[in-house]
């Protein structure tokens, strides 16, 4: 597949067939994410999979009642510490979102469903995948098998979110 048409194949998928996630389709979506760019290649991640029963069930106590019927959770943890911040946007939000856009495009590619997760309850989590204190659970993505193909959601036009030179210009 071509990127633009992976990109266009991704949807937020909540409902998984049972089949397990082979371990080389979970090492080939981790490896995108390790190869994300980084503030000053700090790398400031950490990635937890998740398989198990018990503690997919947890996860779906903390605001993502889905979680437990994918075969895998994946969880990205961050030291916001590592990158620092420049300016007012803490630069580990964004090291994350890069990494696991890579993640989800990947898992995409392979034929696998994700939804990104990122309201929680992160203080039950961390205790429950034993997180250290300097950590921050910024993220989450189910993967597995889809066992739904929603439509694509409408986008918004470029002329509405593009702008020239100031904010508000059209391209002359």
């Amino acid at each position: 597949m071509e990127l633009m048409e992976i990109i266009s194949k991704r949807r937020s998928i909540r409902k998984y067939k049972p089949d397990p996630v082979a371990q080389e389709d979970i090492e080939y979506v981790l490896e995108a994410a390790r190869l994300a760019p980084s503030w000053a290649n700090t790398q400031c991640w950490h990635f937890i999979v998740v398989t198990d029963e018990e503690i997919k069930n947890v996860l779906a106590q903390q605001g993502m009642p889905f979680t437990n019927r994918a075969p895998v959770v994946i969880v990205c943890c961050a030291d916001p510490e590592k990158p620092g911040a420049k300016g007012d946007i803490p630069n580990y939000l964004v090291d994350v979102g890069i990494t696991m856009e890579h993640l989800i495009l990947a898992a995409t590619e392979r034929g696998l469903g994700t939804c990104w997760i990122g309201g929680f309850h992160e203080g039950p989590i961390k205790e429950v995948l034993d997180v250290p204190d300097n950590l921050r659970v910024v993220a989450m993505t189910t993967l597995g098998y889809p066992n739904q193909d929603p439509e694509a959601r409408g986008r918004k036009s470029l002329e509405e979110i593009v702008s020239y030179e100031k904010y508000g210009r059209s391209k002359k």
